[in-house]
Formats: structure tokens, sequence, C-alpha cells
């Protein structure tokens, strides 16, 4: 973002103000616009005094002239516009059914007039360096940018206190997605952020009830908000923020970019809901709580698998032990009862000490418990604990997934809708598949993508997710069940590795203009494949080279890949979980969305393992590359009644 330029109206307070000074601290040159002159010229003076470069414009945008004004006025000192930040607005005015005087319009003349007005405004600027599309003007870079306009609950839900400044607000919403399609083949289209509802008592009496007191704060929308701007992605999408600072895509529609192009997004606040929180069953609730052999905990002791000396071969690196609990949980932590851990093939990395940085760092680490992810009931939580309660089941992916009971920080707790080993699928594999394809690859429609070891946990959602963003979708298999499998989940071309001349062939015969995106997870000579296959600024990912885990994953030259990589103006993206933290509960929620709305299929490996004592038959069952889906352990050898349901 730094050397570009916004402008903000509403700037004086709130988000407005908060936002303009995030972009400022981001090297952005900062227009201030707001009806409140000498709040504009402190927020500027703000920026001004933290190094950045900042103009402080009155603006009542509900007046055609000054808002012409103040884009006349950005444009001249700028010589830019990169972002407009349309967030000005007020609450309900009057009474629209007994009130005489009309004062109602005043919020259609902010609210909705004075967005529509800023939109033409921003784009013509941005596309012509002149607000007014004569492109005579000074300013506005002519390669367009990105427009946020301010939407609200209001503009999903009903609002029987305030129906004008909802009606205004719901026109904010259709305005972005009606605009998309059309204004995309021009080159812009505009974008939409979210902003809080204005709160006179009456409304601030049915919020608080509404919400139980829980508000979005500022800084979650900011952060979204930044996320945005960055994201071309996006068009024409609705983007619900939830109280938590986290956010889903409820509808979303994708089109074509252009260039010069201004991406698109709504975001709106969403209030707390029961749909949003996973359900407390009363059966797993009794299972969870069951026992009592500790002052106020279910159990006194855990039995773990741990790491006790390093080795690729899990059976011979670990060993069960028991392990005592605390005699009262720390401040902000819950005691989960596992049910279900995910079984993946990184767990043989784990178990030869290969994350640790070094041989020596990792022998320094022993004993270390194993597992990546579990599946689980809360059975207790510490009295500051807020929003989880007793009997609600949870995914955790912290180490140590391979244990009966688990001391687990609140904050490292995703709720759930429900108790499944599916749920567990959507943990490392899922939230690979979906944060890779997004944030690494770029995923959009009409893209050639090719998927190996497709049939697999991870590549299986990966197939999915690039069949539901409109690509043509190639997966490799070795055959058999795996071949049925990914044909039922959509995908196009299924190849079996074994036969024949193999993946390399198939692509040279059937794919002679290349494949745009590659997701990669196997390694050796399949990875050496699917570079040669990459099209021209195609993109390969990769997620991890599983055929070389087991026998100590050693170093292979790759003679070449420089040049191969050049000549196509290619890109070798690497992917790692754990440096996408910020992104989990997001894209958690949409997985578990999809899984429950029947739109995303999760198949489970048929084999069952059960008990702690099974994990090392399963890891080594998972690397045989004989198993369909993804591999899992039922932790508990005797299920509660509401997980023995495939839904709760």
């Amino acid at each position: 973002m730094k050397g570009n330029a916004a402008l903000v109206t509403g700037a004086a307070s709130g988000i407005g103000r908060d936002l303009a000074l995030a972009l400022a601290q981001r090297g952005v040159a900062v227009t201030v616009a707001d009806i409140d002159a000498a709040g504009a010229e402190a927020v500027a003076q703000e920026i001004t005094r933290q190094g950045g470069a900042a103009l402080a414009v009155r603006c009542d945008v509900a007046d055609v002239r000054e808002q012409r004004d103040a884009f006349q006025q950005h444009c001249r000192r700028f010589n830019r516009l990169d972002y407009a930040l349309l967030n000005a607005g007020i609450g309900e005015q009057g009474d629209m059914v007994f009130g005489k005087d009309g004062a109602w319009q005043a919020t259609l003349d902010v609210d909705l007039r004075g967005v529509i007005q800023g939109v033409g405004l921003a784009a013509r600027a941005m596309l012509t360096g002149d607000p007014d599309g004569n492109g005579g003007g000074s300013g506005g870079s002519s390669k367009g940018g990105v427009i946020m306009i301010t939407a609200s609950a209001g503009g999903v839900y009903p609002m029987p206190l305030s129906p004008v400044y909802a009606a205004a607000k719901a026109g904010c919403v259709q305005l972005t997605r009606s605009l998309a399609p059309r204004l995309i083949k021009k080159g812009f289209t505009d974008t939409a952020l979210v902003r809080g509802m204005q709160q006179d008592a009456a409304l601030a009496a049915e919020v608080m009830r509404d919400t139980q007191g829980r508000l979005l704060s500022v800084d979650k929308v900011t952060q979204a908000g930044l996320a945005l701007l960055a994201d071309g992605s996006k068009v024409g999408t609705c983007l619900v923020v939830l109280v938590d600072g986290n956010w889903v895509e409820p509808q979303r529609t994708r089109f074509k970019s252009g260039e010069p192009a201004v991406r698109a997004v709504v975001v709106v606040v969403e209030m707390p809901s029961s749909a949003a929180a996973a359900r407390v069953d009363p059966a797993l609730r009794a299972w969870a709580t069951a026992g009592g052999a500790a002052p106020g905990l279910p159990t006194a002791a855990t039995r773990v698998v741990e790491v006790y000396r390093l080795s690729s071969d899990f059976r011979a690196a670990t060993r069960i032990v028991r392990r005592p609990l605390p005699a009262q949980l720390p401040p902000g932590a819950v005691l989960v009862r596992r049910l279900y851990a995910g079984i993946n093939a990184s767990d043989v990395n784990f178990s030869a000490g290969r994350y640790f940085g070094s041989t020596a760092a990792a022998e320094k680490k022993l004993p270390f418990e194993a597992g990546f992810e579990a599946v689980g009931v809360v059975a207790a939580a510490a009295p500051d604990v807020q929003g989880i309660a007793v009997g609600q089941p949870v995914c955790t992916m912290t180490y140590g997934g391979f244990a009966e009971w688990a001391v687990v920080g609140a904050r490292h707790v995703f709720p759930v809708p429900e108790a499944s080993p599916e749920m567990a699928a959507l943990m490392t594999s899922g939230l690979t598949a979906s944060i890779a394809l997004e944030q690494a690859g770029g995923l959009r429609k009409a893209q050639t993508v090719l998927v190996t070891a497709a049939a697999g946990g991870t590549g299986q959602i990966a197939v999915q997710l690039a069949v539901m963003a409109g690509c043509h979708v190639i997966g490799t298999c070795s055959g058999g069940d795996k071949e049925v499998l990914l044909r039922s989940l959509g995908c196009h071309r299924v190849v079996n590795y074994r036969l024949g001349g193999g993946l390399k062939e198939v692509l040279k015969r059937e794919y002679p203009q290349g494949v745009d995106l590659v997701w990669e997870s196997v390694g050796g000579e399949m990875f050496d494949a699917c570079v040669d296959a990459l099209a021209p600024r195609g993109r390969l990912l990769t997620i991890g080279h599983m055929s070389q885990y087991a026998d100590g994953w050693a170093k292979r030259p790759y003679p070449g890949l420089a040049e191969k990589l050049l000549w196509k103006s290619a890109t070798l993206q690497g992917f790692f979980l754990l440096h996408y933290a910020s992104h989990w509960r997001r894209h958690l929620k949409k997985l578990a969305g999809l899984f429950q709305g029947g739109q995303l299929r999760v198949q489970m490996d048929p084999k069952r393992f059960i008990g702690l004592e099974a994990v090392p038959d399963a890891v080594e069952w998972l690397q045989t590359g004989r198993s369909v889906g993804k591999v899992y352990v039922q932790i508990a050898p005797q299920l509660p009644t509401a997980a023995a349901r495939p839904r709760l």
C-alpha cells in the first residue's frame, strides 16, 4: 500500500478514523473528509505528527457539490486516488410512519444517495484522473483502485426501529452486487466495507437485547477491511464479519477481472446468533463429564502418545504414557475429552523431529506429545472462559492430539457443529486445502487445476473447492476405489499414474497448453512432472513431499528448475499451514458450513482404528498409500450416543 493515496469520508471518528490512521501507518496518503471539519483536522494532524501525509476537508456527502470538491481537492493534492472509503453515515432520523416533517429523508440522502454519488466520483477519478470524468484532471492514477462502501447488519437483517436506515444499507449491498458484473467489463466495480449501527436510546436497547451485550469492535472491522484491500479474488461478494472478528462468505459470485480493476466486496456486521455456535447435546455433556476422579474435574490423569526418541518409524519412536491432569484448570483453559484424531502424512516428520529447526533442537524437546488434530467435547472450563459451554463439540489443532484428555487454552479451541470424524478432516487437511488455494494459489474461475494425491484427506477437499470455483480439475491417484471417489467428487480427468506413461504422458498428450495451478503433495518424480506441465504464468503449490517422508526425506537435486520457471514466468510457491494461523477460524467456519449444507463431501477411510494403541497402525496404513480418504483414529473406545450418529 505504501505510496498510494486514499480518501475516507466520515473519517473524523469511529471506523472512518480508525481506517484513516491504519492506512496512514501503512504509508498511504489520506484525505480525511467529514462534515465535522474540526474533527477531520484533528485526525489529519495526528497522521502528520506520526510522519504521514494527510489533508483535512469538510464534506457533507449529502451535498453533491461538497463531495465533488473533496475529491477534486484530493486529486490536486496527491495526484492519484487508489482507495475511496465511503464511510460517512447517519442513523434513523425521525419516524417515517407518524413523522410529518420528512426528517427520514436525511438518512437516505447520506447513507444511500451520497454513496451512489461517491461511487461515481471515485470511479471517474480513478479511471480518468478527474472526478467529473473529463480526463483533464491533474490527479488520478488512471489504473483503477478500490472503492469501499460501508454497510451494516441492517443491510441484510430487518431493523424494526430503523426501517429507512436498513433500506439505505440494503441499497448499498445491492449497489455493489449489481454494479460488479456490469462495471467489471469497463474495468472497475465497487467495494464495500463494514460500518457499525448508529444507536439512539431505543436502538441501543434493542441491540443489547439481541446481542447479549457483545458488539463488534472497530479494530476487528479495520483488520477485515485491510485484508480485503489486498484480495483481488473477491468481486461482488457479501462478506459477513462476526462479533469475534472472523468472517464468512454466505453468498459469492465471481467475475472475470479486467484492467484497470476495482475489487468489489460488501462487508456487513453480523450480531451473534445461535446458528453461529455449535450445539450442546445433553448426551455429549453427560459423556464428557462422567468420572469425577479429581476435584472439579472429570478425571485425574490421561493417557497420551509421546515421542521418546527420534525416528521416521512412528511405531519405534512413540509410546503410550500416563500423565497427570491439574487439580484445577488454569485461567483461560478448558478440559477436552477426545473422540477422534486425524492421521497425517507429516506424523512421521514430527516423530523424526523435522519441525524443530534441527535434530539437536528436537532432541532437547524429548519427550514430546504427538498428533496434530482432534475432535472432542468440552468437559470443564475455567471460571473466566466465556463463549464455550460444557458439552460443546470442539476441534483442536495443537500438538498432543493423540491423547484421551487435554487441557487446552480456550483461544486454541474451535467450536464445531458436530462431534464427528469429518470435523477432524476439516482441520489440518481441510484448512490446508482451503487456505492454500485462496491465499497462496490465487484460485480463480476457468483455470486448469491439477491435484496430486487427489483421493487423500487433503486432496479430496482441494478437488472439490476447485470444482466449486468453476475450474477444470485433474486428479491423480493409484486407481481402484480412488478413481471411483474422484469421479464422484466431480473431478473432470482422473489419472491413474501407474498406467501407461503415467501422469507425464497424459499431461503432454491431453493438456498441451499446460496447467494453470498445480496442487502438489507427493514430491519426487511427481513433482518433476508437474513442473514440466506448468502453463505460462502457471503456479505450483508444494504442500509436501509425502513420498519421501518414510525414507528420511533426503534432499533432492532439482537441476534446471530455475530455468524452467523463468522461461514460463511460472511460480513455485511453498505452503506451511502454521504460517496462516490467522485464517484458520474463518476457513473452518466456511468448510463446516459447506459440509453441513451438503456442498462438501468428506470421505473418511473405511478402515477402523480404535484406541490409542491403534495410532501406529493408522500411521503405517496411511504410509502404504492404500487408504481412500482421510485416515482417523477413534480415541474413545466407547462413543457417546450423540457422537455415534452421523450428525448431531
